[in-house]
C-alpha cells in the first residue's frame, strides 16, 4: 500500500530516505514551458488571451470576468444552513486568531528617531482551486490574516470548470466579506492579476494554493508580484509510539492522502505492532471512502513508513523531512522537544487532529511544503504587511551621538573609496 517502508536499522536507510525526499517537488519541464507561454500570451493580448485560454482549458465561454452580486447571492442560497453556520464559526475563529497575532506584534509607532513603520499591502489576490474538490476552507484560511490586516482591495479568483460556479467557494467568500470574485483559473489567472489586463487589476501580492501550473506561474512571476511561497502537494508526518491509537493514526494518514494523488502521508513509528495495526486498518477501511482511489494512489506513489528503534531518533528525521504538518500522536510529556522541531504546524497530543487545524482552529492551513518549513512560515498577518525603516534625526536631540554617526560614516565611506558619501555627511557636521 505504501510506496516505501524503511527501517533506520537498514544499512541503506539514509540513501533511501534521501531518494524519497529528492523525488518530491520537482517541476516538469513541459509545465515550465507551457506556463511561460501562457504568461506571455496574457501579457501580449490581455483580455483576449483570458477569453481564449478559459475556453480551451476550463471549457467555457467567459463573458464577464467577475461574478455579479446576484450570482453570489444565488450560490449562497444553494448551500445548506448547517454548512453556512460551520463556515461562519470557522471564519470567526480564523479572524480572531490572526487579529490576536497582529496585536501581539506591537506595531505602534516608536518615539525613537530610528524605527520601523508598518502598513498593510494595498491589494491582494487569493487563488482558490477548483475542479476535483471544493475548498471553501482555503478561502477562509487565505482571507483571515488579510482581513486582520485591513487589506482594502481583496480579490478572489477560482476556476469555473464548464462555466459552473462552486457554491461552497462563493459562499465562503461572502462570509469572509469578499465580493470581488473572478471566474478565472490556472496560470492565466495568476498572470492576469500579476500583470493586469484591460479588465483585471494588477495586485501587489498573490496567495493561496493551486496545481502545478498555478505554482509554476507564481514562481515565474515572483518579483513582478509578491507571493506567499512555492507550494507543493500537501504532506503529513505522524510520529507514533506504542501508546498511539492505530485507528486515529490510520485515519489521519488517509485524510491527508485524500487531498490528491500527489499528497504525501508519512508514518514515523517506534512500534512494529502499531505499524502493522495501522496498515491493517487502512486496508480494511479504504474502500468505503468516496475518494478511495485517490487515497490508494497517493499512498502507493508518495506514502512512507519509517520504523525507528526509539523516539530518540525522531527529531533528526523530522527535521530532515521538515514536514508541512507534524502530528505527535501520543501524550508528549517532553519526550520530543518541540522547540527544536522544524515543521509548518506542530500538532501535539492525540486530540490535536490535523483535520481540526484544516478547518476551525484559527492558524492558516496554507503552510510551507517540500521541506520549505526550514526557511518559511505559515501564511500569517506578516504576509500582508510591509515595513519601512524610518529615520528622523535631529542633531539637537543627542549632539554627541550625531557626531559619532558622522565621523564613523566618513571613515567607512572613505575606506570604501566612496568620498562623496563621506563629504555628504561631513557637510552636516556642526561646529
Amino acid at each position: 500500500m505504501f510506496k516505501n517502508e524503511l527501517n533506520t536499522s537498514d544499512k541503506d536507510f539514509d540513501s533511501d530516505l534521501s531518494n524519497f525526499i529528492d523525488n518530491r517537488g520537482t517541476f516538469e519541464r513541459e509545465v515550465v514551458t507551457k506556463v511561460a507561454e501562457i504568461i506571455s500570451e496574457v501579457e501580449r493580448k490581455g483580455d483576449r488571451a483570458l477569453i481564449s485560454l478559459t475556453k480551451e482549458l476550463d471549457r467555457h465561454q467567459i463573458e464577464d470576468f467577475f461574478i455579479s452580486d446576484n450570482e453570489i447571492d444565488a450560490c449562497v442560497k444553494n448551500v445548506e444552513k448547517e454548512v453556512l453556520s460551520a463556515l461562519e464559526f470557522a471564519c470567526k475563529n480564523i479572524i480572531d486568531y490572526h487579529s490576536s497575532c497582529r496585536d501581539s506584534l506591537h506595531l505602534e509607532l516608536s518615539e525613537s528617531q530610528i524605527h520601523r513603520k508598518f502598513r498593510p499591502i494595498k491589494s491582494v489576490l487569493m487563488y482558490v482551486p477548483g475542479g476535483k474538490a471544493s475548498y471553501p476552507s482555503s478561502v477562509l484560511m487565505a482571507a483571515g490574516p488579510a482581513i486582520a490586516c485591513n487589506i482594502n482591495d481583496l480579490y478572489l479568483t477560482t476556476p469555473c470548470i464548464g462555466g459552473d460556479l462552486n457554491n461552497l467557494t462563493i459562499a465562503a467568500a461572502k462570509i469572509a466579506g469578499i465580493r470581488k470574485i473572478a471566474k478565472l483559473g490556472g496560470a492565466q489567472a495568476i498572470a492576469a492579476f500579476a500583470l493586469g489586463t484591460e479588465s483585471i487589476p494588477e495586485v501587489d501580492k498573490i496567495v493561496g494554493p493551486g496545481n502545478s501550473y498555478v505554482t509554476e506561474a507564481k514562481r515565474q512571476l515572483f518579483g513582478r508580484v509578491g507571493i506567499d511561497g512555492i507550494a507543493g502537494p500537501s504532506e503529513i508526518l505522524v510520529l507514533a509510539d506504542e501508546t498511539s491509537c492505530p485507528e486515529t493514526v490510520a485515519w489521519d494518514l488517509m485524510a491527508q492522502a485524500e487531498h490528491d494523488e500527489e499528497a504525501s502521508s508519512i508514518l514515523l513509528c517506534s512500534s512494529e505492532k502499531v505499524i502493522q495495526e495501522i496498515k491493517a486498518i487502512i486496508d480494511s477501511q479504504i474502500d468505503r471512502l468516496e475518494r478511495s482511489e485517490i487515497i490508494r494512489s497517493a499512498l502507493k506513489e508518495n506514502g512512507l513508513i519509517i520504523k525507528i528503534d526509539s523516539l530518540d531518533q525522531s527529531l533528526r528525521l523530522i527535521n530532515i523531512l521538515a514536514p508541512e504538518h507534524l502530528h505527535i500522536a501520543f501524550a508528549n510529556n517532553n519526550k520530543i522537544d518541540t522547540s527544536q522541531v522544524v515543521a509548518g504546524i506542530i500538532l501535539e497530543g492525540p486530540d490535536s487532529a490535523v483535520s481540526l487545524s484544516d478547518y476551525v482552529l484559527g492558524p492558516s492551513h496554507i503552510l510551507p511544503t517540500n521541506s520549505s518549513s526550514r526557511f518559511s512560515s505559515p501564511l500569517s498577518v506578516e504576509d500582508f504587511m510591509v515595513s519601512s525603516s524610518h529615520v528622523s534625526l535631529k542633531y539637537e536631540t543627542n549632539p554627541d551621538l550625531y557626531i559619532k554617526y558622522v565621523e564613523n560614516t566618513s571613515i567607512i565611506a572613505r575606506a570604501e573609496g566612496l568620498t562623496a558619501h563621506a563629504i555628504s555627511v561631513e557637510k552636516r557636521k556642526k561646529v
